[in-house]
């Protein structure tokens, strides 16, 4: 996606449709369109007020969608199912893919509650702005958290980690929590695909070392620097640090929920092909 695309994002209620002209009254330039509805319980369709609220929906999002069409912005709906957030996560997750570069803004005055509130602890994992109208009055945008995992994660080493930790994550997950990871098992599958982030200047005095399966010296990880990648990871809550059940001295690993929220919206398929592997299994 070029640069200067700008992507909206409206959580689906029965007042979009009024709200939509005075967001791009404020936010001109919106160039694509997403509309996330939640999906019904089983049984809501029992219920006339929910019913009646449904057809409402409905009509305001197709009013939306022929505002876009008037002014050529392309619109797509999206459901969000049960459990709301999960299921947020990856359509958000998604929407942020197919537009890395793009400028990301969400409407959140409609809509059911879990949804809008699943959408506003989400929007700091997209970079983007998130605005509301209060009390039926004009749009204004809504102060959320700024989170600074997106520059952490264009160290690809650290998708790498946190791909490691998915592929070895049991499914389905059990009821008692993830298992730990050791951190020798861990080293040994992250260190045929570290890629070194700086060029190290060879010391023409040291002997070139060897290494086995071919690989390059310059490509070698240390003890050291895994040892800097868990703590930044463990750090910045993208991983939880444990004791392995066999041997209590030797430290374990698994990954947490802000940690997978992070690799879907960060994570590059280009870094390597488990990166993209995993990618494609979420």
């Amino acid at each position: 996606m070029k640069t200067g695309e700008h992507v909206h994002i409206i959580s689906a209620g029965e007042w979009i449709h009024t709200a939509f002209p005075a967001i791009l009254r404020q936010l001109p330039g919106v160039t694509r369109v997403y509309v996330i509805t939640a999906m019904e319980s089983p049984g809501s369709r029992q219920d006339p007020r929910i019913d009646a609220r449904r057809v409402a929906t409905h009509r305001a999002t197709e009013a939306v969608k022929e505002l876009a069409a008037s002014l050529s912005i392309p619109f797509t709906r999206e459901m969000a199912g049960s459990p709301v957030y999960e299921s947020a996560g990856m359509v958000l997750a998604r929407i942020r893919r197919d537009n890395r570069r793009a400028r990301i803004t969400f409407d959140l005055s409609g809509g059911p509650k879990e949804l809008c509130m699943a959408l506003l602890s989400l929007a700091p994992w997209t970079g983007g702005e998130v605005w509301s109208a209060f009390d039926g009055k004009a749009p204004r945008r809504v102060p959320v958290p700024d989170r600074d995992i997106r520059g952490m994660m264009t160290n690809v080493n650290y998708q790498t980690i946190l791909a490691v930790l998915l592929r070895n994550r049991p499914v389905p997950v059990p009821a008692t929590g993830l298992p730990f990871i050791p951190r020798q098992y861990l080293f040994n599958q992250v260190w045929p695909l570290y890629v070194r982030q700086r060029v190290r200047t060879p010391d023409p005095k040291k002997p070139v070392p060897q290494f086995k399966r071919g690989w390059k010296p310059a490509n070698d990880l240390s003890q050291a620097t895994f040892s800097w990648f868990l703590k930044m990871l463990t750090g910045a809550g993208l991983i939880e640090e444990g004791t392995g059940s066999k041997n209590q001295k030797e430290k374990s690993y698994r990954i947490t929920q802000n940690g997978e929220t992070a690799f879907r919206f960060f994570a590059d398929p280009a870094t390597n092909s488990l990166v993209k592997q995993i990618l494609d299994g979420l």
